[in-house]
């Protein structure tokens, strides 16, 4: 049927007769539209064409995707589309859904079809439409058509980015949340340990859980996920040996007629199945249980709490990972499979699958935690943590390491001598295998420490974010070379994102932002190239260009200069350690040192670590910050302040972050109005200025 949104027959004028609506789609999605009327109106084309338009239902809304080309650029790409008018679009949103019963509006007059992956134009009497997959985005991109954000979702996921990484210290906890406490009562009540392993549930919203028929949407999702394997039957073959080494380790089993006969009904839920390969490591899958589905609007997931934030920050650990000589870590051995699954909770963790599509479905069930469940995050690290308390007593170094040092499932640690190495990490292997985990694949800048956990030699560089932070592959990454024992980066990319790097195609601001998005460099080092990437978003946002429209000429030129940048990227290295072959007992002279200053656009800080040992002095970068002055221009005074307010919060945030303690604190400014503002009594100031009062106990005259 053709529907229409309640607005436009309202604006017209029209009524029509009385017809409730229920429009139902795949999953299960059903909406009611209770005062729904079917009118009947008149559209235009573009020749000016008056055209029926028949029996079409209202609605309160269409939520439909706005619509974004510009057909302009577009034909230049393109040839077959030369010569053709059609209309641009820069975000519209569709108020009119044109149905079957309407069909004639739609009848194809004439066409235009390039090559493939490549848009179609077709004219009906309505005018011309452009359609299809375009070569130079994803293939899961079409014209007209995107991942459905808004500005505002965008924007707000751009500030939860940044919000992210502003410096933070280690306070006294908040008064702990409803949901929060509710999740924690739920762990410590349904967490125990059976023999060598621990058993938990999954962290509930409510007491009483009702959940919708999942299996119709977990068919359809199956039988999608056959087709594709089946056009790769390799990838196929790998998918089956999975599900049978998930049954051998015991991680999962096929439901038994007795638990399909008393299961509770109203705790049911079947989870799709998908796979997904790593670009990097495509010989390998992973088996990826889609726990976001949704039946009715209603997931798995909506019906579960996250839980208390258990992890600590990865620049902590990588702050901390700096302090000492040998260096060492490791990464457990799929970590969430090693806690059980409470009898209750499974059979919300079913799914299905078969060996060939022509046979009856199989029904699995997960038999302990998953990844991509919403509690899944909290509940692993609170076992974690759990059990290394138990041995705090007899191991307190290797027990705080595991709850102070490990970033989800890695661990990176450092200690003064190989020996002390050896014997910590020991440890926490001893008392990781007491939960029936396995810390392996030990790296270290000792081969000392490896030829003693049993490891080559050989070395190679070790991704310390290891993708923890997403699925996708990231533009700059840490990267720790143990050989040289420094740090450097990796420049490495997507495919699609690559294309604009190695070319001299013109990006579109969403270009833009997912490079910038990806860049990962959690303490800072890069500062003084990032800041011109920030500075560069904020000039494609002042240009007003839109999401999916190529930048302008004064961004681009800013776009190609930081792009030759990139390859001199991994080239910087940075000392991991502090020392630097200096003992240990040249902390007693280490000072912090904080330099802060601000220009027209950028405002920055950079802490220092200054170590003097046998009359030489070492200086160190722990960690440096931007930011990029706000659209309405401030003074430079008022620059100058917001730097001197960002260093005193970065250098809270480091030296909350280390165990080292610096004897002495200076922060440099060559600012006198800042100094002034500082000296004064800050009730003579507007409250902006007088903000600054909590950085007068880091004073320093200069």
């Amino acid at each position: 049927m053709t529907l229409v949104e309640e607005s436009i027959v309202r604006e017209l004028g029209v009524r029509g007769a009385y017809q409730p609506l229920t429009l139902q789609w795949t999953g299960n999605i059903v909406r009611r539209e209770a005062s729904s009327e079917c009118v009947s109106f008149k559209v235009a084309s573009d020749a000016g064409d008056r055209l029926d338009v028949k029996e079409a239902h209202t609605v309160k809304k269409s939520h439909l995707p706005k619509q974004r080309v510009n057909f302009k650029e577009l034909s230049k790409h393109y040839p077959h589309l030369e010569g053709l008018y059609a209309a641009d679009h820069t975000g519209e949103e569709p108020k009119i859904l044109i149905g079957l019963n309407n069909a004639f509006l739609l009848a194809p007059l004439e066409s235009r079809v390039g090559n493939a992956n490549e848009p179609i134009a077709v004219r009906s009497c309505l005018g011309w439409t452009i359609y299809g997959p375009r070569d130079t985005v994803s293939t899961t991109g079409f014209l007209g058509f995107h991942s459905g954000y808004t500005n505002e979702d965008l924007h707000q996921m751009m500030r939860e980015y940044y919000l992210s990484q502003e410096p933070r210290t280690i306070v006294s906890k908040l008064p702990e949340s409803a949901e929060d406490r509710r999740a924690r009562e739920l762990l410590e009540a349904t967490t125990i340990k059976i023999g060598d392993r621990f058993e938990t549930g999954l962290l509930w919203r409510t007491d009483d859980v009702k959940l919708p028929d999942s299996y119709p949407m977990a068919i359809k999702r199956l039988q999608g996920l056959e087709r594709r394997l089946l056009k790769n039957p390799e990838m196929y073959d790998k998918v089956k040996k999975k599900i049978k080494e998930y049954q051998v380790k015991k991680y999962a089993h096929k439901v038994t007629p007795e638990e399909l006969a008393t299961s509770n009904p109203n705790k049911i839920w079947y989870l799709p199945l998908n796979v997904v390969v790593n670009p990097r490591k495509p010989q390998k899958i992973r088996l990826v249980l889609d726990a976001a589905a949704q039946v009715d609007g209603v997931s798995l997931n909506s019906k579960l709490l996250a839980g208390p934030d258990f992890l600590t920050p990865l620049h902590t650990v990588i702050q901390q990972f700096r302090e000492r000589q040998v260096a060492y870590g490791g990464d457990i051995r799929e970590m969430y499979h090693q806690f059980r699954m409470r009898d209750t909770d499974k059979h919300v963790l079913r799914f299905l699958f078969r060996a060939h599509p022509k046979t009856e479905p199989e029904v699995y069930v997960m038999d302990v935690a998953i990844f991509g469940s919403a509690c899944s995050p909290a509940s692993a690290q609170y076992i974690k943590n759990l059990n290394a308390s138990h041995y705090a007593d007899q191991f307190p170094e290797a027990a705080s390491a595991i709850i102070h040092k490990h970033y989800v499932d890695d661990y990176f640690d450092c200690a003064d001598t190989a020996d002390e190495a050896i014997e910590r990490a020991k440890q926490v292997r001893y008392i990781h295998s007491q939960a029936g985990l396995e810390i392996r694949n030990w790296v270290s800048n000792s081969t000392g420490f490896l030829e003693a956990m049993g490891e080559s030699t050989s070395g190679s560089k070790v991704s310390l974010n290891n993708g923890k932070e997403g699925p996708s592959e990231r533009v700059l990454g840490i990267i720790w070379l143990p050989s040289d024992d420094v740090f450097t980066f990796s420049t490495t990319m997507r495919a699609d994102l690559m294309h604009y790097m190695s070319t001299n195609d013109r990006p579109t601001k969403r270009i833009i932002l997912s490079c910038i998005m990806s860049l990962f460099d959690p303490l800072g080092l890069l500062a003084p190239f990032t800041v011109h990437v920030k500075g560069l978003l904020q000039h494609t946002w002042r240009s007003g260009c839109d999401w999916d429209e190529k930048v302008n000429d004064e961004c681009y030129e800013k776009w190609s200069r930081l792009r030759n940048v990139f390859p001199v990227i991994n080239q910087v290295l940075i000392p991991r350690c502090y020392l630097r072959n200096a003992p240990s007992s040249a902390y007693s002279t280490l000072e912090a040192h904080v330099f802060m200053d601000a220009s027209q656009d950028y405002y920055g800080c950079a802490v220092y670590f200054r170590i003097t040992h046998q009359g030489n002095s070492r200086c160190s970068l722990v960690a440096a910050k931007t930011k990029v002055g706000p659209l309405k221009p401030f003074s430079i005074p008022r620059m100058e302040l917001l730097a001197a307010t960002l260093g005193v919060q970065l250098l809270n945030s480091v030296l909350s972050n280390h165990n080292i303690k610096p004897t002495k604190r200076v922060l440099w400014t060559d600012s006198s109005t800042v100094l002034h503002w500082i000296a004064a009594d800050p009730r003579k100031f507007k409250p902006f200025v007088s903000r600054i009062e909590s950085a007068k106990f880091c004073r320093k005259q200069v």
